[in-house]
């Protein structure tokens, strides 16, 4: 690692950004991820948007791709296990929404009913960066359940015990093992309407 990306890892590590339960189905499947690259994407507050940047090797950013639909969910300070199941193993291998309770009357998109708050965009714009991929959703729902500030990463850090810590490092790795190949071909292939030239 050099000097740069060391310094830059530990700036990155003093962040303490918000826990985003991250849901979506298609025809034949549902899943869920946790996420913290969730953002609002528009100032406009009859606009709302929300940007989200998911691993292109996840289950649920395949069902985002498909559907074109999501939910994002803020999680309550004390639902730190909520954000486990979300975290640990991949959709692939288990329904990560079995045991939880989902909205009903919310068409297509699964949606937790305990959460702080949710969001439920219609994806308009998709980016594969390779590492990432980017989605830009219209909020067509949203609901706020809590007054209290939503479960962040540190927290959760805290929360998990060494077992668990072993389990989030090595996805990460087994993440950034896939996701380096692909940024590599991204940036080998960028367009040249998003090229920065100088």
């Amino acid at each position: 690692m050099t000097s740069a990306a060391g310094k830059a890892e530990q700036i990155f590590r003093i962040l303490n950004r918000e826990l985003w339960v991250v849901t979506s189905s298609d025809r034949d499947s549902r899943g869920g991820l946790l996420a913290t690259w969730v953002s609002q994407a528009s100032l406009d507050p009859e606009r709302p948007v929300i940007l989200a940047g998911l691993a292109p090797n996840h289950h649920t950013t395949a069902l985002v791709r498909n559907s074109g639909r999501l939910a994002v969910h803020l999680l309550e300070p004390d639902q730190c296990n909520v954000a486990w199941n979300f975290c640990r193993d991949s959709g692939r291998a288990r329904d990560k929404l079995e045991n939880v309770e989902l909205e009903g009357g919310v068409a297509d998109t699964p949606v937790l009913t305990k959460c702080h708050s949710y969001l439920l965009g219609q994806v308009f714009a998709c980016v594969e960066t390779g590492e990432r991929t980017y989605f830009w959703a219209d909020v067509v729902q949203a609901e706020q359940h809590s007054r209290l500030a939503p479960l962040a990463e540190q927290q959760f850090i805290d929360w998990c015990d060494e077992e668990k810590k072993a389990v989030l490092r090595l996805d990460k790795s087994e993440d950034i093992g896939v996701q380096r190949e692909f940024e590599a071909e991204f940036r080998q292939s960028i367009p040249d309407w998003l090229r920065f030239e100088e």
